[in-house]
């Protein structure tokens, strides 16, 4: 008697779940299934901390929009940039608060054609409060670093999703 009861149960609520456009939370989305076809190409930069934040935004972009075949019809060239700025100084002009910059200049380049469809700057900044010592410093730069590549790399997402809507009309 019981197990129809939950049998039922399980039944109704699988139905209700298919009718409300449930869908599995890492299942691929439409949107993210059509800019899965962009192939990503983050260049090297001059500098360590500006590879570091290059490799945070693909890292975001394959976890957002998956990884590209071979044959990608598109691709996005990435060029990070890292800045650091310093906010507040203590009484012994030592600062107290950071600013991370992760800056992307961005094209994208239809594959076949060679023609930049789109390009532009997408950059985000994190702010981060620092602590005594100097690894703490260390330590909170590469996390702010990180938070703020992965904002850039969010971002990155909805421009490409935008000129691939405006080349596709």
């Amino acid at each position: 008697m019981i197990r129809a009861v939950l049998i039922s149960f399980a039944l109704t609520g699988s139905a209700v779940l298919s009718g409300c456009g449930f869908t599995p939370m890492h299942a691929t989305s439409p949107a993210s299934a059509k800019l899965a076809d962009i192939q990503v190409d983050i260049k090297k930069g001059s500098d360590v901390i500006d590879n570091q934040a290059g490799f945070f935004v693909g890292q975001r972009l394959r976890d957002r929009i998956g990884t590209a075949a071979a044959a990608s019809p598109y691709r996005l060239e990435i060029s990070p940039i890292y800045f650091r700025g310093r906010l507040g100084l203590t009484d012994n002009d030592i600062a107290s608060r950071y600013d991370i910059t992760v800056v992307a200049r961005w094209s994208l380049i239809e594959v076949k054609t060679g023609e930049t469809l789109d390009k532009g700057t997408t950059s985000s900044t994190s702010t981060f409060g620092a602590p005594e010592g100097p690894y703490g410093v260390i330590t909170a730069d590469n996390v702010g670093v990180e938070q703020a590549a992965k904002e850039t790399a969010d971002k990155l997402v909805l421009d490409m999703a935008r000129a691939l809507a405006v080349h596709n009309k």
